[in-house]
């Protein structure tokens, strides 16, 4: 019952990061855990990045860069046992007209929460899988960034954040 940020993935991955153990262990033990597209989107970004072991990987496998980086996140989805989870209703209408539904929710917090763009996008992600009946009650993340945003979380979401610290 927890939605996952891309931030853990990436400590997981990481053995040069000093919280991979601990990173690989929660997402090992942790039963419930979803994901959204955001969480896709920034593991391929962060994998695009990693032009040696992309390269490693992609000749082991015998497939181009593009299909190694799905190969990759397909991999850590079943890894963890993650379960990617879309928004249903794509759109909303707004002041400035239809805009893609997390991005709309995003913008309606931002002046809120004062975060970057991409945290924003995790809540907005969080807010509407919620109501779209996901059974999400916490957040793990390795951003610390979220910490300002720990009440706002817990009184309007209901979620509990957990960081890894």
């Amino acid at each position: 019952m927890s939605y996952v940020d891309t931030s853990i993935i990436v400590a997981a991955l990481d053995p040069s990061d000093s919280r991979s153990g601990d990173a690989t262990k929660i997402l090992e033990e942790e039963t419930y855990k979803v994901i959204s597209e955001l969480t896709i989107l920034e593991l391929a970004s962060v994998l695009s990045r990693k032009w040696r072991l992309l390269s490693d990987i992609a000749d082991r496998l015998g497939l181009d860069r593009g299909l190694t980086i799905i190969a990759i996140i397909l991999y850590l989805i079943r890894r963890f046992n993650l379960r990617y989870r879309g928004i249903k209703t794509l759109s909303k209408t707004t002041p400035l007209g239809r805009i893609y539904k997390p991005i709309a929710d995003a913008v309606e917090i931002a002046s809120t929460l004062n975060l970057r763009t991409l945290d924003l996008l995790h809540i907005s992600y969080i807010k509407l899988l919620r109501e779209e009946d996901e059974p999400i009650h916490k957040l793990i993340t390795a951003d610390k960034d979220f910490q300002t945003v720990k009440d706002y979380l817990e009184k309007n979401l209901g979620i509990h954040l957990s960081i890894l610290e």
